[in-house]
């Protein structure tokens, strides 16, 4: 079983953003999408993308925003009644709350069925529940509350009458009226239940069209895109983090796009100094990567996107107090985790920040390069981002351009040499860190003072 939305909802790179910035109309279309699983198919997320763009079509033409308003309206009616209808379909009676649930899913159902049936909209088909309608609205009066009426047996229009006007004992008529509803509602059961799949469906359908609308306009709103799907490579042309960026320009600061391409069995490698972006990178790529399998819109100007079995994120000190393990432990297991499911023929996406990292600099080379030697040999996409010298390996690097100008430059450039980049002294330098402090540290480097 793969993982579920509200598995990743807490994740640290950014997926919770995301999901409040959907406009839904229904809780029950929220729900959905957490209950909801990350999709390997390439065939199966093709499809959810050529849905997305056909309600992107639908949502951007101007003379559509009312009628879209008037779908949104009926679906803010919305209402999780699954249970209800696994109820029925194991034999229980309905009573007239979940009658009148029914009853108002299919008047939902069949207004916004005649709007998308003006539309251009193919992907989705709504069932004809007008038959359901007219069975627990007999009277035609078409709205959505519910009760035993008249109109479903003269035997129990008459005992009402009676009752009404006194010509019975009260309580034999009461028991004799309950009698005659109880049977009227058996009756209804009879005739829903062989329609229960068609009422699961529009359930289902709804909460879809919801769902649809509302990532059509994330797409606008967020400036997302629809990507295009790959087999071998994955590559992002103007990639950025939205909460990230959201952040920045409330502050009046802008986000440096990231372009980045990396390929199945090739390691990419990420050099640069602390504070230079490269965890942030890492965790925009498993955003992406989530965002993708999930089938909505990608925060990037372009992108074509490897489906992956398993995705695998280790970025900062994570340690597991619960297990007991420190920092470098839970990294090490987290890897070990990672390599376990690339020697078990998944194809996996593998981003790890700064491995070995908290050891010292010999044994963190050592593990670093190893691990890289390691990832050539699997089917995997990987990115690893390191301030550790590796030399005694061939891959494809980046650096984060860095420091320039007074200013961090977090743009990735080809990497010219294997040595990974000096800047603290100059970050500590320019943060107007203690002078006695730098000066001894460029001392102790061989650095002369300026």
């Amino acid at each position: 079983m793969g993982t579920r939305f509200k598995d990743i909802l807490d994740s640290t790179f950014g997926i919770r953003f995301i999901f409040s910035k959907l406009n839904l109309s229904s809780a029950l279309s929220g729900s959905l999408i957490k209950e909801s699983r990350v999709m390997t198919d390439v065939a199966d997320i093709s499809e959810a993308y050529r849905e997305l763009a056909e309600f992107n079509n639908f949502v951007n033409l101007t003379h559509n925003n009312s009628l879209i308003e008037k779908i949104k309206i009926e679906l803010f009616e919305l209402r999780d009644i699954r249970n209800t209808l696994i109820r029925i379909s194991e034999g229980s009676i309905p009573d007239d709350i979940e009658l009148f649930e029914i009853k108002s899913l299919s008047m939902i159902n069949q207004k916004v069925k005649t709007f998308l049936e003006s539309t251009e909209i193919n992907c989705i088909k709504l069932p004809d529940l007008e038959d359901v309608i007219n069975l627990l609205d007999p009277e035609g009066n078409r709205i959505t509350s519910f009760y035993i009426y008249d109109a479903y047996s003269s035997d129990l229009k008459e005992i009402r009458k009676e009752i009404s006007s006194g010509y019975i004992e009260s309580e034999d008529a009461i028991y004799k009226m309950s009698l005659i509803e109880d049977r009227i509602r058996g009756e209804i059961y009879l005739k829903l239940s062989v329609r229960v799949s068609d009422i699961y469906e529009s359930l289902i359908n709804l909460a879809r069209v919801d769902t649809l609308i509302a990532k059509a306009r994330q797409l606008k709103d967020l400036n997302l895109i629809i990507p295009s799907h790959s087999i071998n490579s994955t590559s992002y042309s103007g990639m950025f983090n939205p909460e990230v960026k959201e952040i920045l320009k409330s502050d009046r600061k802008e986000y440096q796009l990231i372009d980045i391409e990396f390929t199945v069995s090739e390691p990419l490698l990420i050099t640069g100094s602390n504070m230079g972006g490269k965890s942030l990178t890492l965790k925009t790529l498993a955003l992406c990567q989530y965002l993708y399998q999930f089938g909505f819109g990608i925060p990037a100007r372009e992108a074509s996107i490897v489906a992956v079995d398993k995705i695998f994120l280790s970025v900062g000190d994570e340690q597991d107090y619960r297990k007991g393990l420190s920092s470098f432990a839970a990294e090490i297991k987290r890897i070990d985790n990672m390599l376990s499911a690339a020697k078990g023929g998944k194809l996996i996406l593998s981003l790890t920040d700064e491995p070995a990292g908290s050891t010292n600099p010999k044994e963190g080379t050592a593990l670093a390069t190893a691990l890289l030697k390691v990832l050539m040999k699997k089917r995997a996409l990987s990115v690893v981002t390191t301030h550790y010298n590796i030399e005694n390996i061939v891959c494809k690097r980046l650096k984060v351009v860095g420091f320039e100008n007074g200013v961090m430059n977090y743009k990735l450039s080809t990497a010219i040499d294997t040595s990974a980049p000096g800047e603290a002294l100059r970050i500590a330098e320019a943060m107007g860190a203690d002078s006695e402090w730098i000066s001894i540290a460029k001392a102790e480097l061989g650095v002369n003072k300026r």
